[in-house]
């Protein structure tokens, strides 16, 4: 049947394994900070665990110490005591040396408590040096995920912008410059000819009707001078 420690060791390492092989799962920003609060999470309650399997730890081996010294106390005084000549007191030396016994049986007992004192807080060590790295390291790729994320949706935007420019661009590929100027000028010559005939009707007669006045004087005008020579030379 496991320990205590054996189980409190299996309990940790395996919520361990299990935070660190959550990150095959993640496919999302949003996923991978969760994951580094999780992280963050199980990072303090295992050094949390840690701590208490190295006071555990320290206690064990703290009470191997005491007890072998007392060991080592008792076998001397009682050691004395044999050597002193003195019949009358074997008797407490006799019970130093049964405590020496009942004290190596228990040295024995806290020697393998300290055993498996010692490996859950090895194991308990190893895990927090295994998720520290692994928080950092998912720190650091949330942070560049975060830049990327960023930069792919300044991308996008530009991409968008860019798709609008070009449709506007290409929609102005139909239009004929030279039709629209054809028609301009056509306008333009139409609204001449209209304001010819304004001016016209202002100053009160087109400009092509003065012209035919004068020469139509012109033409009486030599007329008349012809028929007086011809008159003049008939005299």
């Amino acid at each position: 049947m496991a320990s205590l420690f054996d189980k409190i060791r299996i309990f940790t390492v395996s919520n361990l394994h299990q935070l660190l092989d959550a990150a095959i799962d993640l496919n999302s920003v949003a996923a991978c900070k969760q994951y580094v609060r999780d992280l963050e999470e199980g990072k303090n309650k295992i050094r949390d665990q840690a701590a208490a399997a190295r006071g555990r730890l320290g206690q064990s081996q703290a009470a191997v110490a005491t007890l072998e010294h007392q060991i080592q106390t008792d076998i001397e005084h009682a050691q004395l005591l044999l050597d002193d000549d003195d019949t009358s007191n074997d008797a407490d030396a006799q019970r130093l040396m049964e405590g020496v016994v009942t004290k190596t049986e228990l040295v024995e007992t806290k020697k393998s408590q300290y055993a498996t004192d010692k490996q859950v807080a090895d194991a308990l060590g190893d895990a927090v040096r295994k998720i520290t790295a692994k928080h950092a390291e998912m720190v650091t790729n949330v942070r560049r995920l975060e830049a990327l994320e960023q930069q792919t949706k300044a991308q996008e935007q530009a991409t968008g912008a860019l798709q609008a420019a070009g449709k506007i661009a290409s929609g102005a590929d139909g239009v004929s410059i030279d039709n629209v100027e054809q028609r301009l000028r056509d306008r333009a010559a139409a609204s001449n000819e209209r304001f010819k005939d304004a001016m016209s009707d202002v100053s009160g007669g087109s400009v092509q009707e003065s012209v035919t006045s004068a020469k139509a004087k012109q033409m009486i005008a030599a007329m008349k001078a012809k028929n007086a020579r011809t008159a003049a030379s008939t005299s």
